[in-house]
């Protein structure tokens, strides 16, 4: 298997980063000589650059994939769940937000999900404590600027007869994007909670639950 580094850093990390290897299991295979960094044997401790083609000449490990419902208080990370064992999330939800996350060792399927080019759809239903009025639905769906950053314009946007049930369907993925955008819009988020990455929806998954997948239903 050969990848081209996307970061500058330690090749033990690197590998790290495909979601197929511990930074042990890195340094093991460089002991074992079954890592080259453009054509030439690593050695421990030795730094990538974005650009180097790195091969790992070792069989990897079987693929799997899964999703899971992440519980509100929980910090997204590699769970003591046996399902989700060596398996690394695929992006991130923070920890007052709850709902779907994916869990692979595919790096290729990693990429898929987050390379901001295939422009994955991600759909979440918020809901606030005030009331969403027409004013809100015109900027979302134009564009937010903050003092942060630029947010693209939301996908889609629903709000509900209530007016504090706001469903988004959003491409982007900058860190705790929705929470800003509507922050900017002195909006107070209650709950919120992704239901759908791409065509995999969370459907009837109960917090803290995992269901198995196929590499198929990511796609």
């Amino acid at each position: 298997m050969k990848y081209i580094a996307k970061e500058s850093e330690r090749i033990n990390k690197s590998l790290q980063s495909t979601g197929l290897y511990s930074r042990r299991e890195g340094d093991k295979l460089i002991e074992l000589n079954k890592i080259k960094v453009n054509s030439k044997l690593a050695s421990l401790g030795q730094n990538v650059v974005v650009g180097d083609e790195i091969e790992i000449m070792s069989e990897t490990k079987s693929l799997a994939y899964a999703k899971y419902y992440k519980p509100i208080g929980e910090e997204t990370s590699i769970r003591d769940i046996p399902k989700l064992q060596d398996l690394h999330p695929v992006g991130r939800l923070d920890k007052e937000s709850e709902g779907l996350l994916i869990y692979t060792n595919d790096p290729t399927i990693t990429d898929h999900l987050l390379n901001p080019n295939n422009e994955i759809e991600k759909e979440y239903k918020v809901i606030i404590r005030e009331k969403a009025t027409p004013r809100v639905e015109r900027i979302l769906l134009a564009g937010i600027y903050t003092q942060e950053t630029e947010y693209k314009p939301v996908k889609r946007i629903k709000i509900a007869e209530d007016r504090k049930t706001i469903s988004l369907v959003i491409t982007e993925g900058k860190k705790h994007e929705i929470r800003r955008m509507l922050n900017a819009l002195n909006l107070t988020i209650v709950n919120l909670k992704r239901i759908r990455i791409g065509n995999l929806r969370l459907g009837n998954m109960k917090p803290g639950s995992v269901e198995l997948i196929s590499k198929e239903d990511l796609y």
